[in-house]
């Protein structure tokens, strides 16, 4: 299992839906992740092939890039 097929496990189980998910990624082992959420968020910091398939591109992990994005979003 990777960690798109476990969002996608979580939604099921609580009656979500996937196209309503924001998934954070900095690394290729969040590809998938990224892949199967409704929002695919890469950091900053994250590699360039990371941050092509994202549908934004927020800070670094360093300069509080999660926040930052929560913010833009109205989430938070």
């Amino acid at each position: 299992m990777d960690k798109g097929e476990a969002m996608e496990r979580v939604c099921e189980y609580y009656g979500a839906d996937l196209e309503d998910t924001v998934a954070f990624g900095d690394s290729m082992n969040d590809q998938q992740m990224l892949e199967y959420a409704g929002t695919a968020v890469a950091m900053g910091n994250s590699c360039q092939e990371l941050k092509d398939l994202a549908d934004i591109v927020c800070e670094s992990v360093d300069e509080d890039g999660v926040y930052f994005e929560f913010k833009r979003m109205n989430l938070i």
